[in-house]
């Protein structure tokens, strides 16, 4: 089985509107624009960046952005926008704070309908393909459709827009998100299928994506897939390579589960961290290598159907808010020009891991003593700063 790490909505905001013509699961209403509570964590202190004004984060609900200084990001320009793949089940593309931050297939965009327009074997695959139905169509389908969707959720945490509306994006203008469709509902949808995430995987280092994120772990494996995994974040010399984030789920499973399991160069874990900079108690163990932490609970997202907006909790989470900061990284002078081994060396292992922020000890292994928090305070310059960033961090190099 594909499992989606916990997410849980716990506040639904908004009413629906009127339907885009011809959108058959259209997004839903602007968010209710006062200051919601979840624990202790919303509403957050004054936000950090007082230009951006989607409601969200205005008011105060986005904690996690200014925890991981997000807003070093958003106030510099992107040298050249990444691709961002999205595996989940599906996303609401036509919601408000998504629809601009699409990657397109442009030969397919400006292509004749019916006809595969770049010779891929995909027809019509402008914003990404379902894998699943094996189709262009990569909303949620069937009774994913009438509920909050959470591939919708994890799409705004990567990439919502700075629109003045709803919330934003770890990655906000910087990202193009490519979606993917590798889970649906009901009992054979949801499974896990080898082949066809081994498909979804060529597909997207085939179309350019740099950042796969897959807020899912599995335990059945093949060792197609296994080599696949390995030539995408593993190889040195592989035209396919790429940076996976992987979520390490949090519900008191004994392994993390594949594709955090593998021991593979470039793959980096998100691990959860909630209120107190505590990783959440039910996280499996995470093996040795590019683990960080990345904000998990209380968090505000965009949903589609029934509302439009909700808050959520879990590693899911993580995962996605980490997939968007580091595509805002590579994004930016000096890093947009590094390939993606480059990337993980000078910009991960040598700069982030390094940080001196770092998560209270966990209460078990391998999280005794801690982990780095994930941030943008790398991009730190005396004149350009963020309240978290600590001394000790520097400038970007």
């Amino acid at each position: 089985m594909l499992r989606h790490a916990r997410i849980t909505l716990a506040l639904l905001l908004g009413v629906l509107t009127s339907r885009a013509p011809g959108a058959e699961h259209a997004a839903a209403s602007p968010l209710v624009c006062i200051p919601q509570t979840c624990s202790s964590l919303l509403p957050a202190s004054a936000p950090e960046d007082r230009s951006t004004r989607d409601c969200g984060y205005a008011n105060g609900n986005s904690w996690w952005a200014d925890y991981i200084a997000a807003p070093l990001l958003w106030q510099s320009a992107a040298a050249d926008p990444v691709i961002v793949a999205l595996f989940d089940d599906g996303a609401a593309i036509d919601h408000e704070d998504l629809r601009d931050a699409l990657w397109s297939n442009e030969r397919e965009l400006h292509g004749r309908p019916g006809i595969d327009d770049d010779g891929d074997g995909y027809v019509d695959d402008i914003h990404g393909w379902d894998f699943v139905d094996g189709n262009a169509d990569v909303r949620p389908h069937g009774s994913c459709a009438t509920r909050p969707s959470h591939g919708t959720l994890m799409a705004s945490l990567i990439a919502a827009g700075r629109n003045g509306v709803g919330m934003v994006g770890a990655g906000a203008g910087s990202v193009r998100l490519m979606v993917l469709r590798v889970t649906g509902c009901g009992a054979d949808a949801s499974k896990m299928d080898p082949d066809r995430m081994r498909r979804a995987l060529l597909y997207a280092v085939d179309h350019g994506a740099r950042v796969l994120s897959f807020s899912a772990h599995w335990t059945r494996t093949t060792p197609e897939l296994d080599a696949t995994f390995a030539e995408i974040a593993d190889s040195l010399s592989s035209s396919h390579a790429a940076v996976i984030v992987a979520s390490v789920p949090n519900k008191g499973e004994p392994t993390a589960g594949f594709p955090a399991a593998y021991a593979f160069r470039r793959i980096i874990r998100a691990v959860p961290v909630g209120d107190g900079d505590r990783i959440s108690p039910g996280t499996s163990p995470a093996p040795a290598g590019l683990n960080l932490a990345a904000p998990s609970a209380c968090i505000l997202g965009a949903t589609a159907a029934p509302s439009g907006y909700g808050l959520a909790n879990g590693s899911s989470n993580s995962t996605a808010i980490l997939s968007g900061l580091l595509a805002g990284l590579w994004s930016r002078p000096p890093y947009a020009k590094l390939g993606a081994e480059q990337f993980v060396e000078r910009v991960v292992r040598a700069r982030m891991m390094t940080t001196s922020r770092h998560t209270a000890p966990g209460s078990r292994a391998p999280y005794l003593e801690g982990l780095p928090i994930a941030d943008a305070c790398l991009l730190s310059s005396h004149g350009h700063a963020a309240r978290v960033c600590r001394t000790g961090h520097g400038t970007a190099d």
